[in-house]
């Protein structure tokens, strides 16, 4: 089962951050997502009225929430991390992700992952941008952090030999038997009216759509299940595009947006997934 969410959303509500929270969630929802991005500006405590309409659609739709720390040295988000995984108890999101962007692992760093406590470590995840993928992997293996693959980061190395699936697949695996998160974007190009080329590793408008598609084909054949998160400028654009290639060219994987409560009697699919058909 591949569940899908987006880094950006083209509702953008200007209400409280209760209200905003909401209008987020029920949006993820809406277009049958299972991963819900927070902006890292909506993290507050709620008081307990404000939470539960919140909890009642994490719960009841399953939804996974991702929040991206700044880009800043991890030691020094300590107390941070301790705010949003506060934020998550509130929400009961125990499979809530806190990705970390790390291009090297510094020694205060390392101190950090050595002295937080287990249950703020679980929360967290890194990125990969710059390091090779089995050395990322190995470095933080001993604090159990898993990483991120990044399909538009990983090219962005560009890696020789180019094995993007077998890395995709290592990376998976240090999730260690939770369900793994991938970045699923592509470098934008000079196609259209831009005056310059876009700078290196900045998100395209839309998913490329064969490297999509062989990512999704991959994961499936595999039998892998993942939840993915479309870095794409367009956000909720680019997961339709997505779809639409998909029912295009893989005819045998049935794009499945059935909304689900949470033990609803016999789902044909889960919601917001694709899984592939008998053949």
């Amino acid at each position: 089962m591949i569940r899908f969410g987006v880094s950006t959303h083209d509702y953008r509500p200007r209400q409280t951050t209760m209200l905003s929270l909401h209008a987020l969630l029920l949006h993820a929802v809406h277009e049958g997502l299972g991963v819900c991005r927070i902006p890292a500006a909506y993290i507050a405590p709620l008081a307990e009225a404000s939470a539960q309409p919140l909890r009642t659609l994490v719960q009841q739709y399953e939804l996974r929430l991702v929040v991206h720390a700044p880009i800043v040295a991890p030691h020094r988000l300590e107390e941070w991390f301790a705010t949003v995984i506060g934020f998550f108890a509130q929400l009961d999101a125990a499979d809530a992700v806190i990705i970390c962007h790390l291009p090297h692992l510094h020694r205060a760093d390392r101190a950090l992952f050595e002295r937080l406590p287990a249950w703020i470590v679980h929360h967290l995840a890194v990125e990969l941008t710059h390091q090779p993928a089995a050395e990322l992997i190995t470095q933080l293996s001993e604090y159990g952090v898993p990483v991120v693959f990044d399909t538009l980061h990983y090219d962005s190395q560009l890696p020789w030999p180019y094995h993007p699936i077998e890395t995709m697949f290592l990376c998976m695996a240090s999730w260690q038997g939770r369900r793994p998160l991938i970045h699923l974007s592509t470098q934008a190009t000079e196609v259209g009216v831009r005056s310059t080329p876009p700078p290196r590793g900045q998100h395209s408008d839309v998913l490329a759509p064969m490297a999509a598609v062989w990512v999704v084909r991959s994961l499936i054949d595999a039998g892998h299940s993942s939840d993915i998160e479309i870095e794409a400028d367009s956000g909720i654009i680019a997961y339709r595009h997505l779809n639409e290639t998909l029912s295009r060219y893989i005819p045998d994987l049935t794009p499945s947006s059935t909304h689900r409560r949470k033990h609803a009697p016999n789902p044909a699919h889960p919601f917001g997934t694709i899984e592939a058909t008998p053949r």
